[in-house]
Order: structure tokens, then sequence, then C-alpha cells
């Protein structure tokens, strides 16, 4: 297994604020220029093994934790319903990204891949003609057939001479399809750059969440007169998440990744034996409750299955970096044959266990023991390399747009900023880091479970968008039938009798997740957040405590 290679970086592109829709030939010239350089590092990045991009996905997706609370805000007979079919939904989802991938090589990021899909599948409506208008030159209806060339997304070299000798080097405008393209993918760039940023502050919260257990089982008080609550401890884990978010790229964690999923085993174990050995079924005075949720509750579910199979979003860029491509599938198999036999046992037997008092932070269940501290401890890691994960995905792009070569520390100055790329970073990405503790200080101090609404603003908001719809909409636009793997040549025609209905319905209900989702999290995140009577009430709000006692029975029905 091939240890020295991961990610490189995640390509955010550095077009998202570029807002104009008319280019000159010197724009198209460095544009194409820009566009060399990249498929140059492009094919240097493909290094990653199908051992290593297996890892990489199943550390991000895994969050088997949390989905006892899941299965709370579901309840037993929707929450199986939810399981299964968002199991059987996203890998459908993931195979279809990896299809669509293979047909279009050309476009390595998601926000790119969605951008082509949703343009072609807006403009199957129309015709795609009707572009005169926009170039204001008789050869105007031809762009639309440079745009229709397999996913280009750019006018060739030769293409942006001849339009310059014919116009006089004027500004020319770009075509509908070029501009709803343009338009789309930044739209896709803004839901991944804030589905990653919120991503990085509900790890924040756990960690802080994590070091407040830990701290009053190790009866620690404070220093120097500093009370120890929450607050303090999102501080503290923030300093020690500087020297992890300081590496600049993917490449560069790629032996933490085996650390972070050996930690995230360990932690299930500890919950196994938690659940199995510290919890007295019969002695306790209170018994797990069920009673039946509330509908906004389940919308709340739908959107964290959503997030439990997150990642969707940086398939693409993960196919870009593979020597392989063409075993993605293999990466899909053993992610989901690993990650939904977890999900369901975890899930199951937490929440058979703690009922209606599981919380999102599964460990609030356990009482202050050896094993408690020790699983608290276990997931610190996987927490860490998340946070890690999210702020390099962010990061290095900007960086990129800037002119600081991630890959670069010392060797040469930025000729704006007159800094090396190290001490670029350094400041950049600590900055980046505060605002993201800021954020999460902000969910701490309120009652209610905040954490458990937030993951499911990231899952509707993000997660679904790119899981379940977006990927409805490239298998219709970018896949054909002859090319999907459980497709045959000799019965295509007969696939598309109900493939077409069925790709419908996906996406149909992929807006059906997306608004609910956002809805039910948005609402409670509303009810739970009370920042200001609690902050008046107690400056320092004392570490977290658990909602059972020593010997494990709940405290509360």
């Amino acid at each position: 297994m091939n240890n020295e290679s991961s990610h490189a970086y995640v390509p955010l592109s550095e077009d998202i604020f570029n807002n104009g829709d008319v280019t000159t030939f010197e724009e198209e010239e460095e544009e194409h220029e820009d566009q060399e350089r990249r498929e140059v590092i492009s094919e240097n990045l493909q290094r990653a093994t199908v051992a290593n991009i297996t890892m990489n996905t199943l550390n991000y997706m895994l969050v088997p934790l949390s989905m006892p609370a899941v299965f709370k805000a579901a309840g037993w007979k929707f929450g199986m319903v939810c399981f299964v079919s968002s199991t059987v939904w996203s890998y459908w989802t993931g195979r279809v990204i990896g299809q669509a991938y293979l047909k279009h090589p050309d476009l390595k990021t998601y926000p790119e891949m969605a951008a082509e899909a949703v343009t072609r599948f807006i403009f199957s409506f129309g015709g795609g003609g009707g572009d005169d208008d926009d170039n204001g030159d008789a050869d105007g209806g031809g762009d639309d057939d440079d745009d229709d060339d397999d996913g280009a997304v750019r006018w060739s070299l030769g293409e942006s001479a001849r339009r310059r000798v014919r116009l006089g080097g004027k500004k020319t405008k770009k075509s509908k399809k070029t501009r709803a393209r343009d338009a789309t993918r930044k739209a896709v760039h803004v839901v991944q750059f804030l589905t990653f940023y919120l991503d990085a502050v509900c790890q924040l919260v756990y960690l802080a969440q994590y070091l407040a257990m830990l701290t009053k089982a190790m009866k620690v008080r404070g220093f120097y007169g500093v009370g120890w609550c929450q607050s303090f401890s999102l501080l503290i884990v923030s300093i020690l998440l500087l020297p992890v978010v300081q590496l600049p790229t993917f490449h560069d964690s790629a032996k933490f990744v085996y650390f972070a999923i050996g930690t995230l085993t360990l932690s299930v174990g500890v919950f196994t034996y938690e659940v199995l050995h510290r919890t007295p079924w019969k002695s306790c005075a209170i018994k797990p409750q069920f009673p039946a949720v509330s509908a906004r509750s389940k919308f709340v579910s739908l959107a964290n299955f959503a997030y439990a199979y997150g990642g969707h979003g940086l398939y693409p860029e993960e196919m870009s970096e593979m020597q392989e491509p063409e075993r993605w599938p293999e990466v899909m198999n053993w992610s989901y044959f690993i990650s939904a036999p977890v999900y369901l046992f975890v899930g199951a037997l937490g929440y058979r266990s703690y009922g209606a008092s599981t919380e999102a932070d599964i460990n609030l269940n356990f009482p202050n023991d050896f094993g408690n501290a020790l699983s608290i401890a276990f997931q610190f890691g996987q927490c860490y390399y998340a946070v890690f994960f999210c702020n390099v995905a962010l990061c290095s792009r900007f960086e990129v747009m800037l002119g600081v070569d991630p890959t670069d520390y010392f060797s040469k100055k930025h000729p704006l900023f007159k800094v090396t790329a190290f001490t670029f970073r350094l400041f950049f990405r600590a900055f980046f880091l505060l605002t993201q503790t800021l954020v999460a200080a902000i969910f701490l101090a309120s009652k209610g479970d905040v954490l458990l609404d937030l993951q499911g603003l990231v899952g509707s908001f993000g997660m679904a968008l790119m899981t379940f719809l977006l990927p409805s909409i490239m298998r219709l636009t970018l896949v054909e039938d002859d090319e999907f793997p459980t497709t045959k040549r000799r019965n295509s025609i007969n696939n598309r009798k109900w493939l077409e209905p069925f790709v419908y319905l996906s996406l149909l209900l992929g807006f059906v997740v997306v608004l609910s989702g956002t809805y039910g999290s948005l609402a409670d995140l509303r009810s739970d957040i009370n920042i200001d009577k609690r902050m008046i009430a107690d400056a320092c709000q004392p570490a977290v405590t658990t909602v059972v006692d020593e010997r494990g029975c709940p405290t509360t029905s």
C-alpha cells in the first residue's frame, strides 16, 4: 500500500470572483496559458493509488458515532427507510460521478462537472440556439458549436485569434451557454465553500466538547483563575490545530489519514464496550423512551443521512489524482462495504440503548469513566483530520489564486506580498481558522442540540445538493447509457424506459431533501440558539456534562 501520495490540493476555481461577461483576445490568451499550466499540474498529480484514495474517502465520509442521534431524529421505521435508501442512492450517484469523469476527463473539479451538466440540461429544453444577439456578429451561432464540443468550456487559442482578426481586437460577448456555465460553476463553488467551511465548524464544536469532558474527568478546574468552560476548550483546540492546518496539501498528510482511520476504529470499539457493559439495562429507574418524532425532526434526519454519506463534492478532484481513475468503482465498493454496516450497527445499537436521551455527541451518554475518556481521545485524531481536510480544500485554492505555490516553502518571495509561501500560509490559514473558531463559539453559546442542527444544515445545504441532486442531472447529460457499468449496449433502449423516469424521480427527491432539510435545520437552530440570555446568565459555562449517572443510567427521560 502506497502511503506516499494522496491529494495535492482541491482545485476550487480561481474564477469564482470573475463576473465579467466579455473577454478580450489578451484575456483569452492568458486564460489559455493558465489552462495549459493546470493541465501539466494535473498530469503530475496523478500519483494516488486506489488504497490511498479509498482511505481518504472513508475517513471523510465516516461519522458513525453521530448515527444514533440521526436515528433518534428519524424514529425506527422512518430511520431504517432513510438509511437503506440513502445508502443505495448515494452509492449510485457516486458511481455516476465516476462515469461522468471518465467520459469527460477535462472536467476535473466538481463545480466544472456540475456546471457542464446543468448547462446541458437547461439548454436541452430550448434547443441551445439564439446566441446571435449575444455575439453581435454573423458568426454568433458558431459559438454554440464550440460550447458543445465534449464539455469544452473555453475557446481554443486559434479561435481566439480568428475572432480577434474578425473583430479587430474588440471585446466579445460570451455566448448564452458560456455565461450559464460560468454562473453555475461559481454558484457551485459557493456551495462547496460554505459546505466545507461549516463542516469544519462542526468538527471544532465536537473537539471543544470532547476536551471539556476530558478535563472534567481529570478534575481540571482551570488555570490561574480562569475557569475551564467550553469556550476555553475551543480556544485550546484551535491553538492545537494551528500546526495541522499549516500542512500545505493532502499529499503532506498521507500518513496522517491512516492514523485518523485507526483512531476512529478504536473509538467504535470503545462505543461497543460502553453500551454493552456500562449500561445496566434492568436496574435503571428510567428506561429508554421512543416517543413519536415530529415532521420537522424527520426533515433534520433527512439532511443528516445526506451528511453521513457526504464527500461526493470532492469525488472528481480525487479521481483527477488517481493513477488509474478507471478503478474508481473499487473505491466506491470498499467505501460502502465498510461504512454501511458500521453505520447500521452503531446507529441501531446506540438508539436502542438510549432512546430519546441520545445525544448528537454520543459520549455525553457515557458515564465519566476511563472508557469514555479513551473514546474521546481516539476521536480527536479523526476530528483533527476532518478540520484539516476541509481547510486545505478551501485555503489551498485561494493561495493558488493569489499566486502562492502550495508546495513551496522558502525558495521565493511573492512579488506582491513580499513574503515567502510559508509566511503567507502561516498568517492566512491562522486567520481563516480564527473565523471558524468565532463561528463555533457562537454555536457553543447556545442551548439545545445545536450540533445536530448544524450537521443537518451542512447536509441539506451542501451535501444533499452535491450527493443527490446534481449527480442526477449528470446522469441525464454526461453519461451515455451504453457506457454505464450496469447497462449493456444491446438493452440500452429498454433501460431508457425506466432509467429516465428514475433519474427524474431522483431529481425530485433531491429537491425534497435539500429544501426540507434546510427548513428543519434552520428552524431548529433558531429555537436552539439563545446566545444573549445564556451568556449573561453564565459568562463561563461549566464543562459539558453527561446525561447519565456513574452507573450509566439516564438522568432524564
